[in-house]
């Protein structure tokens, strides 16, 4: 019989040799990954890495020699980091045209942007995709960077065929970086996935959006979907789909925005061409022909629109049977209405009769006309008739205030009435702008007599369009400078803006008083009126935008203690500076901002 404690020796040897084994593996993992800490310690400026702390205690948990690991961190520093802050900050000090805000200031990020975009070469990089497995390393750290990209942005705009840069634009898109993108605008227009991706969001978010948002987005799409006409057809033919829904308006109005947009601040003219292929495949000929005549006026210059002007008045005021005129939304067109609008209320011609009298027919019929025939009802032309009086009546106002008619009380109270109407009051405006920009307006006494009879009108007007008071802003900061030193009638202006802040109109009135205070023309004593103007009928708590506003303002008309002798104004600048002093701003004052609110707390 075999002894039991030679059969358990016999077991013991084989259970001693996997041990032995597995110890040799486990050091030599030990060893493979000391290996790797070391090679990363011997990078040039290794100890500079974010994250070589984490390796060094790893490093040290293996085993390895703290003396080494320390060795080899200082013998392997060369401070490439800081001789580049060395260089940025000489050229910094040698630049003469360098920014001074510190926001601008270059640094090594920014010089190495420059450099990079200077040396790119996009068949080199994009190499890397084909002889490589997978994106390179470097890439998700870059992407993960806003610096980063930024450069990919600027690279990605000139070189829009490079296969690296779309990959580095879809993993972008994939992020979450939707908005930093649009923000970039139609540099990156030219991929195709970029663009319909953010056209896309930006329409979803138009449904929901108010008015001022629904605004910004309208800027932002019109760039970018105008950026060629592949992106422009493409465009224009989702808002077609879109904008023939219920709810479409929105959408309706931006393709027709993005029409003149492209036609006029591009130079496009073609758009207007393009205006009759968007009309859907159920358009009858009858239709697509009315189409071609409406893209015909949009698309003629100003001396021969009037020709177009009664084929389409014979069309939509001379068809016997309503329901048979062609459909309204082809005439409906925001240009349309611009044309008609100008050709009637030019003060420096006046139509025939008979010609007035179809400019009038066929404007009303644009205004007034309801379309219901897509849902199964009738075109309602009830109030086509009550428009044409308007317009009418807004003619003979017009030429009466730009001939420099002084109004009677009853003809004020009359003149609510037309101007009730929303294409009459644009037309007044246009008469407005068309003469008050007139330089010869503003030579003598004789001549600035429309200013008081249009200021008269604008008080009844404003409250009457609340849509119309951004217009009307414009119109007064452009009659301001044109009307340069001459102050007589600036005060009155003034006061017409100050009352669009009573009404709302808040931030686009203190924008446009900046930057007309900037200019030389602008009087102090002026600048000083608006300034106690706003603050009588603005109560606090004044937000950041209106407080720094108008501190630069004062600062502006030298608003100081002592100079201040009315009481009503002490307490309106006490109260000012009271409120502003006490609020915390985010982002704070600027330095010269608050430089002035503490002058403010000496005026007593």
């Amino acid at each position: 019989m075999e002894d039991p404690q030679d059969d358990q020796e016999r077991q013991a040897v084989p259970e001693q040799a996997e041990q032995d084994e597995m110890e040799r593996e486990r050091e030599q993992q030990q060893a493979a990954k000391l290996l790797e800490c070391e090679k990363l310690f011997t990078e040039p400026d290794s100890i500079m890495e974010p994250g070589i702390l984490e390796v060094l205690k790893r490093y040290l948990e293996l085993g390895g020699s703290p003396q080494n690991g320390v060795d080899f961190l200082i013998d392997k520093y060369v401070g490439y980091g800081q001789m580049a802050s060395l260089v940025c900050s000489w050229i910094s000090k040698t630049d003469q045209d360098a920014q001074t805000s510190t926001s601008e200031q270059a640094d090594e990020v920014t010089h190495m942007q420059a450099l990079i975009a200077d040396k790119f070469d996009p068949d080199k990089v994009d190499s890397l995709l084909r002889t490589r497995k997978g994106s390179p390393k470097w890439l998700t750290p870059l992407i993960a960077d806003k610096a980063g990209r930024e450069l990919i942005y600027t690279l990605s705009a000139r070189y829009k065929n490079c296969q690296l840069l779309k990959y580095a634009m879809q993993r972008i898109l994939k992020a979450g970086h939707d908005d930093e993108i649009g923000s970039v605008g139609s540099r990156l227009a030219g991929y195709f996935e970029v663009f319909h991706n953010l056209m896309v969001k930006r329409l979803e978010d138009m449904l929901t959006a108010d008015d001022a948002r629904v605004q910004a987005l309208s800027r932002e799409l019109l760039e970018i979907c105008c950026n060629s006409q592949h992106t422009y057809a493409h465009a224009q033919q989702l808002l077609q789909s879109l904008g023939a829904h219920l709810n479409g308006a929105r959408f309706k109005r931006l393709s027709q925005d993005m029409e003149v947009y492209a036609a006029e601040k591009l130079g496009y003219p073609i758009a207007w061409k393009m205006h009759q292929f968007f009309l859907g495949s159920q358009t009858s000929a009858a239709d697509a022909e009315v189409a071609a005549t409406v893209a015909d006026l949009l698309a003629a210059d100003k001396g021969h629109t009037r020709s177009l002007i009664p084929k389409l008045h014979k069309l939509y005021c001379n068809t016997p049977d309503a329901q048979q005129i062609p459909p309204m939304h082809l005439l409906q067109h925001p240009k349309v209405f611009e044309i008609l609008v100008q050709g009637l209320f030019d003060p420096t011609q006046r139509l025939p009769a008979e010609t007035q009298r179809t400019y009038v027919q066929l404007l009303a019929t644009a205004a007034a006309a309801a379309d219901n025939r897509h849902i199964g009802g009738p075109v309602d032309l009830a109030d086509v008739a009550q428009h044409e009086a308007a317009l009418q009546d807004s003619i003979t106002l017009a030429h009466q205030a730009a001939s420099g008619d002084q109004f009677t009380q009853s003809q004020l109270e009359q003149a609510t009435t037309p101007l009730q109407v929303p294409c009459a009051a644009m037309g007044l405006l246009h008469t407005m702008e068309a003469t008050l920009l007139e330089r010869r307006v503003w030579s003598g006494a004789l001549d600035m007599l429309p200013a008081p009879a249009f200021l008269t009108l604008l008080l009844i007007l404003v409250p009457l369009h609340p849509l119309l008071h951004i217009k009307i802003v414009g119109i007064i900061g452009a009659v301001l400078v044109a009307m340069g030193s001459k102050t007589d009638y600036a005060a009155g202006f003034l006061d017409v803006v100050v009352y669009l802040m009573q009404q709302g109109c808040v931030t686009p009135a203190l924008r446009m008083i900046s930057s007309w205070a900037s200019t030389g023309s602008a009087d102090p004593m002026l600048v000083r009126h608006v300034i106690f103007r706003c603050l009588l009928v603005c109560a606090p708590p004044y937000s950041a935008y209106f407080t720094s506003t108008l501190l630069r303002l004062m600062l502006r008309c030298g608003i100081k203690r002592g100079r201040i002798k009315d009481d009503a104004e002490v307490r309106l600048l006490q109260q000012f500076w009271a409120s502003a002093d006490s609020a915390n701003f985010q982002p704070p004052l600027g330095q010269q901002e608050a430089a002035m609110l503490q002058q403010l707390a000496s005026i007593k």
